[in-house]
């Protein structure tokens, strides 16, 4: 069976429950659609987890790029207390944009992992590809965790620049293939018209799957949908 997920922002817990929920095994395919880190109580611990399934296969989100960006920057010795004056001015840009997006409780683990750990991370995060295809029941589907900005029905794919995968805001009544279905995260489907907290939305020609789990507060859950049969399971 082939499965999507999308936007699960360090809530391992609920990961794994989902697993067990729908008995993903190993000759199960899962592919995430970014966003792992940030919000949540566990990103890194997540990222461990995904890095250990060799049928998980996890597309870059705007929240890894973020993390990767600054990440980067940050010496071996750096802690939670003298990171801000060993960053340079850009660095600490980047730090403080990190951080008003939910990077606390990611930067912390991550700050807490030994070098090569830090090192396996980032290249786990630089491993992420930017969409995937698959096909299930002779329905062809593109994996984003965005989108496709700047859409042109004659441009290839890897034609596409990385930030418009990532950035994308299409709104139910897009419709950017004829002949595939389009998967998303990046936008909880509470914030979509038409859309349910803790839901997945279908709307014909893209099917919007961030259900919000960095959201509790909100009705938020997380969501994944099998492909095969296109069947809806919830944590």
């Amino acid at each position: 069976m082939i499965y999507v997920a999308s936007d699960l922002h360090g809530c391992l817990e609920d990961w794994l429950l989902l697993l067990d929920k729908i008995h993903f095994g190993e000759n199960d395919t899962m592919f995430v659609l970014g966003d792992c880190v940030d919000f949540g109580p566990d990103p890194i611990g997540l990222l461990h987890d995904l890095m250990g399934r060799p049928n998980v296969f996890p597309v870059l989100g705007n929240h890894e790029l973020r993390f990767a960006r600054c990440a980067h920057r940050i010496p071996a010795h750096a802690t939670m207390e003298t990171l801000p004056e060993l960053l340079d001015e850009e660095g600490k840009a980047l730090l403080a944009d990190w951080l008003s997006n939910g990077g606390q409780t990611t930067l912390r683990q991550y700050l807490a992992l030994d070098e090569e750990g830090r090192e396996a991370i980032l290249d786990y995060i630089g491993e992420m590809t930017l969409y995937e295809e698959a096909e299930a029941d002779g329905v062809e589907f593109v994996l984003t965790h965005a989108g496709l900005d700047h859409f042109d029905p004659e441009r290839e794919l890897e034609d596409y620049a990385p930030t418009d995968f990532l950035l994308a805001t299409p709104t139910p009544g897009t419709e950017y293939f004829a002949d595939r279905t389009v998967i998303v995260g990046h936008v909880p489907t509470f914030r979509l018209e038409g859309g349910k907290p803790g839901k997945i939305l279908d709307d014909g020609a893209i099917i919007y799957i961030d259900c919000g789990a960095a959201h509790p507060q909100d009705g938020g859950s997380v969501g994944c949908l099998r492909l095969d049969d296109l069947s809806e399971f919830y944590i």
